[in-house]
């Protein structure tokens, strides 16, 4: 598949970068140019490591000639250097990100969030006479014509505690409440945790990104009468039943349907009903399995078991992604809010004894009650150092005030998630997550 990123100035390939010599590599780049006082000051050159976790620093250099200095005395996103707009030609900004902070998507996982909706998906910039630099990227994705899923929320290190995460994550929420959807989820990292808070997302529960090796389930047996490659004539079903153990979302099975390339597994009983399936597609670091959805224990092992045996027909899947609910663990491990390197991890999955936990996300929801609204709104004006009529704050409150009406609707589905449908749950992923 082409690279999104210009292989030229691809971080994969490169090992050294001088700004000013390429206008491409300028834009992608440009964070490089930025003195920011509320975190990484300008260095003319500097080593960097924009594959996350790669062990490849990139050298790269500056002239002095292009810094760009923020002001020191409030934070860039409350000055007219900062511009927010539709992500257009800049996914490979996004792309960039991706790498930066590790994640595991491919160009083609970049290609088809945009595409789901050309209009939600954003950028941020930096303007300024002379530059015009992408600094993070955010998106909302449709989950059918009600509801939206929120993500890809990606800050440049050297632009961070710019207040860009709490802007980029408040267009997100205003723009799909301006579609008019109801539910509104993610998956929080950690960091993001408290800029949701801060826009009235409520925790629901926790998530682990895990690592297994699909050659435990070499050799073995399971029912292939009724586990079956899923094809587009089963999506209409699989969509039924989908959308009774989570939301409707049709067009992103469709589309992932066609990137799993034949990995992806479906169950039906006897009598032909769909009682499970599981999706499987292509990562940048390894093979992601999910959405992944069982009625019970036995047939999510089966599916998975299918799965895992096809990702081995190609000798580099050694090992693949899948993110699990917290429940599916004999041991919940010690949990500590808001920290990345957890005390002690969960062990003991029910379906791998080769699952190891390496993250947590935690599943939140936007769910403001009318009596939080105001509340909200003046901790946005404390944490920001704005006056109440300020545009940034009489936004932010026109934005929390329309989410009030959709309070019953979030809180019957949350709990609906939680204390039920989470029971099917095996890979859970947000349409965003790669």
């Amino acid at each position: 598949m082409k690279l999104l990123i210009n292989k030229n100035i691809n971080p994969k390939s490169i090992s050294a970068l001088t700004l000013g010599e390429n206008p491409e590599a300028d834009m992608l780049y440009g964070c490089f140019r930025i003195n920011n006082p509320r975190g990484d000051a300008f260095a003319p050159q500097r080593e960097v490591e924009l594959l996350a976790r790669s062990g490849k620093n990139v050298r790269v250099t500056v002239s002095a000639a292009m810094k760009i200095d923020l002001p020191a005395d409030q934070k860039v996103v409350n000055t007219d250097l900062f511009r927010l707009e539709e992500i257009g030609r800049h996914g490979d900004s996004m792309h960039l990100l991706t790498m930066r902070a590790g994640w595991n998507q491919t160009d083609g996982d970049i290609r088809r969030m945009i595409k789901l909706d050309k209009h939600g998906s954003f950028v941020a910039k930096l303007t300024g006479p002379g530059f015009d630099i992408p600094i993070a990227t955010s998106s909302v994705l449709p989950l059918g014509r009600h509801n939206t899923w929120i993500g890809m929320i990606l800050v440049h290190p050297e632009v961070r505690r710019q207040g860009v995460a709490n802007a980029m994550m408040q267009a997100c929420v205003r723009y799909a409440l301006e579609q008019g959807k109801v539910i509104n989820g993610l998956d929080a990292t950690p960091m993001g945790n408290t800029v949701y808070g801060a826009v009235g997302y409520v925790n629901s529960y926790r998530i682990w990104r895990s690592i297994f090796q699909p050659g435990e389930f070499a050799g073995k047996p399971y029912d292939r009468q009724r586990v079956t490659p899923m094809t587009s004539d089963d999506l209409p079903a699989v969509t039924r039943y989908d959308a009774s153990a989570f939301l409707e979302r049709e067009d992103i099975l469709r589309t992932l349907l066609k990137d799993g390339d034949g990995g992806c597994f479906v169950y039906r009983s006897d009598a032909g009903a769909v009682q499970g399936y599981c999706y499987s597609r292509p990562g940048r670091l390894r093979p992601f399995v999910g959405p992944f959805i069982a009625d019970t224990d036995e047939i999510a092992r089966q599916l998975l078991t299918a799965v895992s045996q096809k990702l081995l027909e190609n000798k580099k899947n050694t090992t693949a992604f899948l993110d699990t609910p917290e429940s599916k663990f004999a041991d919940k491990g010690v949990y500590v809010e808001r920290v990345f390197e957890q005390e002690k991890k969960p062990s003991g999955h029910r379906l791998s004894a080769t699952l190891k936990p390496v993250r947590d996300f935690m599943r939140m929801y936007q769910l403001v009650s009318d009596t939080e609204a105001d509340k909200l709104v003046n901790r946005f004006m404390q944490a920001e150092g704005l006056p109440k009529d300020s545009p940034r704050v009489t936004d932010f409150a026109r934005t929390i005030n329309q989410a009030v009406n959709n309070y019953t609707e979030t809180l019957a589905f949350m709990t609906l998630e939680r204390e039920h449908l989470q029971q099917k749950y095996w890979g859970i992923t947000g349409p965003e997550k790669g």
